[in-house]
């Protein structure tokens, strides 16, 4: 029996849903929770540089969006290892992404090897807060 996992995530959240086939409802099995991603950027970024009046919009842009994509690249980063970690055991032979679409393409830089390899389906939607029936209807129908 193929065991598909299918990740459902956000910047800051992921759930990971394991079934057998694709009329079974999926199941959660874990979630792993990035609480970086709900600060504020002031609270992100520690050291503030000097900036004289000239620079400071877009210094202060730079930062955030510096600051953002460093978090999201870094739960982007612990979820794929911790799916490697899980195939590599054998946990599971197929993998179902699911996440907006531009949280799905950081998560796509991420993936390597065997583990790109496993999946088998995208859906770029924002569904990590939805029930596992709704999921199933977004992906398998």
């Amino acid at each position: 029996m193929e065991k598909i996992w299918i990740l459902v995530a956000d910047s800051a959240h992921a759930r990971i849903l394991e079934t057998t086939a694709r009329t079974a409802m999926p199941a959660e099995i874990t979630r792993l929770e990035h609480p970086e991603a709900r600060l504020k950027e002031s609270e992100l970024v520690s050291d503030q540089p000097g900036r004289s009046r000239e620079n400071r919009a877009q210094g202060h842009a730079m930062q955030e969006a510096s600051a953002t994509v460093h978090e999201e690249a870094a739960f982007a980063g612990e979820i794929v290892h911790t799916l490697e970690r899980a195939r590599q055991e054998g946990r599971f032979h197929s993998l179902i992404l699911v996440a907006s679409p531009h949280f799905l393409g950081v998560i796509r830089q991420k993936l390597h090897g065997p583990l790109e390899k496993s999946v088998i389906q995208s859906v770029d939607k924002n569904l990590v807060n939805e029930s596992e029936s709704v999921i199933h209807q977004n992906i398998f129908n």
